[in-house]
Parts: structure tokens; sequence; C-alpha cells
């Protein structure tokens, strides 16, 4: 992380650079001094130092990559948990969303069953009716033989029409019951589409 890396310097990284400069002092004080054995005492300190310098600095360097990896790994690990989590998160959703349109399909599907039915009693009481037209109008052409079975034909159709009026009410309340859960359930996937977007 960057707050890491701007950490103060180890004593290892100070440690190479204070060998590096007395080096580089004992060098100048053997130029200063001009003698082989000083010159070579002071060459053989530079280059032991240098070489001392180095592997401090190439310790500290792949210690700080060490560290650097760790918190990369670790920032990943973090990334991959919480992938993980909404993953989950996502699946759990989609599921309750499963279920809820299951839910609105099996009662748009009942719906669906009491609208046939009710077009089913409706068709039976327009037959019902139209039986008891023609039964009407023959017992109408026949008034003066037959008035009482004309009173109970009549008697007949007045609730043939009430059957047929409530038949048409009951197809009425399922039309408009299952128009109501077609928009709920369109709304629902309205809803779902917006919030999965």
């Amino acid at each position: 992380m960057a707050s890491s890396r701007k950490s103060p310097r180890s004593r290892r990284a100070v440690g190479a650079v204070v060998l590096l400069l007395s080096a580089v002092l004992v060098a100048a004080a053997g130029i200063l001094i001009s003698t082989v054995p000083v010159l070579i005492a002071a060459t053989t300190y530079a280059v032991a130092t240098g070489v001392v310098a180095a592997r401090l600095l190439s310790d500290e360097l792949a210690d700080r990559r060490r560290e650097w990896s760790f918190e990369r790994a670790t920032i990943v690990d973090d990334n991959r948990r919480a992938s993980v989590a909404r993953s989950r998160e996502h699946i759990v959703f989609a599921e309750q969303m499963g279920s809820r349109i299951r839910l609105r399909d099996a009662q748009l599907a009942e719906l669906r069953d009491s609208l046939v039915t009710a077009e089913i009693d409706l068709a039976r009481s327009r037959e019902r009716v139209s039986e008891e037209k023609a039964r009407s109008a023959a017992l109408q052409s026949d008034a003066e033989s037959a008035r009482s079975d004309l009173e109970s034909a009549q008697l007949d159709l007045a609730r043939a029409m009430d059957a047929l009026a409530e038949s048409e009410s009951a197809e009425l309340d399922a039309r408009t019951q299952l128009l109501a859960w077609e928009e709920a359930a369109s709304e629902e996937a309205r809803r779902q589409h917006d919030r999965s977007a």
C-alpha cells in the first residue's frame, strides 16, 4: 500500500549509505596519501563496503517486494471474497425473484382457469336464454291453450337472464383481475430489470 511505501528508510538502507560514504572518505584519504599500501587498503575497503552495501540494499529490496506482494495478495483476496459475497447475494435475489414470478404465474393460471370457467358458464347461459326465448315465442303463439306453460317459461327466462347477468359479471370480474395481475407482473419484471441494470 502507499502508506507502507512512504515509511522511513530501514536500518539496512541507512547502513548501506553509511558504508558507501565511508568508502568514499577512505578512497579520498587514500588518494590524498597516495602510497601504494594505503591505496591497496582503500581500494580493498571500498570494494568490500560496496559488496556489503549492495547485499544490504538487495536484501532490503527483496523484503520490500515481499511486503508489497503480500499486500497485493491481501487486496486480491479481499476483492475475491467481496465478489463471492456479491455473487451469493445475486443468487439469493435471483432465487427470490424466481419464486415470486412462479407464484405470480400460478396465480395468473388460476385466474385464466376462472376466466375459462366463466366463459363456459356464459355460453351455457346464452344457450339457455336462446332456448327459453324460443320456448316463450312458441308458447305465446299458442297462448289460449297453454297460458300456464307460458307463465312457467317466462319465469324460466327470467332465471336464465339472471344467471346470464351473473355469468357476465363473473366474467368481467375475472377479466379485471387477470388484467390487474398481468400489470403487476409486468411492473415487477420492469423493477427487476431496473435493479439488475
